[in-house]
Parts: C-alpha cells; sequence; structure tokens
C-alpha cells in the first residue's frame, strides 16, 4: 500500500514505522460537493485490519487493495465518474480514473483487470473521514499516477463531476 505524500513521492506503509517524520498524503475530499479539492493531511493515526485482498491490474501498474473498498471509474469520451466497489468490478470492462493531483493537468482512464483474491491480509491505512478518497499511487517514485480509492461511499454522490477534479 502507498500514499502519495506533498512531496509527490510514492510513499509504502506495509508496516509501521519506528519512527515517523512529518508525512503528509493526498486526499480527494469530496465531502461538500460545492467545494472540492485536494489536501494533504498529517498522517497521525494508521488503522490496522485483516481484510480480504483484490490484486488488480489498472492498465500497466498492479495494486493490491481490501476487498470491500470501492475505486472511481470513468469513460475518457463521456467524462462521467462514478464510484464503484472493487467486489462488483469482477470479469467487468472498466476504466480506471488516474490523475496526479501535484503535477497532472490531464487524467488518464487505464483499464482495470482482476488478477486475484486472497482471504485474509492485514493492511495499514490512514483514518479517513467522510468523503475522503485516498490518493494510491500506482508506482514507485516522484510524480506518480494515482487512482483514487476510499472505503465508506456514503456522504458521495453517485456520479461526480469531473470538472471539479482538476
Amino acid at each position: 500500500m502507498r500514499l502519495l505524500t506533498n512531496e509527490n513521492k510514492s510513499y509504502a506503509i506495509n508496516q509501521i514505522p519506528d519512527k515517523v517524520d512529518d508525512i503528509r498524503y493526498c486526499v480527494l475530499d469530496y465531502s461538500n460537493q460545492n467545494d472540492v479539492d485536494y489536501y494533504f493531511l498529517p498522517l497521525i493515526f494508521l488503522e490496522s485490519f485483516y481484510s480480504p485482498c483484490i490484486d488488480i491490474r489498472i492498465g500497466p501498474y498492479n495494486v493490491q487493495m481490501p476487498l470491500d473498498w470501492s475505486v472511481i471509474i470513468g469513460d475518457m469520451n463521456l467524462g462521467d465518474l462514478e464510484i464503484m466497489p472493487l467486489i462488483y468490478l469482477m470479469d467487468k470492462d472498466f476504466d480506471v480514473f488516474c490523475f496526479n493531483p501535484v503535477k497532472g493537468y490531464m487524467p488518464k482512464f487505464h483499464k482495470l483487470e482482476i488478477i486475484n483474491t486472497w482471504p485474509d491480509v492485514k493492511w495499514y491505512f490512514p483514518k479517513l473521514k467522510n468523503g475522503h478518497l485516498l490518493a494510491v499511487p500506482l508506482e514507485d517514485g516522484e510524480n506518480p499516477l494515482c487512482a483514487f480509492f476510499i472505503k465508506d461511499v456514503g456522504k458521495i454522490p453517485d456520479h461526480l463531476d469531473i470538472r471539479k477534479m482538476f
């Protein structure tokens, strides 16, 4: 699992580090639909839990996520974005909305493919507020392309306005 830092770098949090400097991670705040924006929040608390895992390929990138999370999908030609649970994406043809919120100016849409599922994996995630979508880098290093995932979609509309994401 990776986080996008305010230095526009990918930061791995597969295990709890012994010492943590001032790390800030990126979220897309969709809690107020009239004021959608990207924020870098301080990494204060990591929650740890066990959950089934799904290995997915987004374009040329591989990523693992908890099976009960959702991802932003869309159509490059229409610009409509939706939040879709990962569990419903098996054997379906969807494109994932990918964007770097720091230096990106054009989104990319990559095909999503389910590779495998696992019954129980230990996860470390920052505690997210309602309406926050986590920017998950798809690659290591600087200026990574990100996909956006969310655990609880309760306060998010069914369709997202792509114009508010830039």
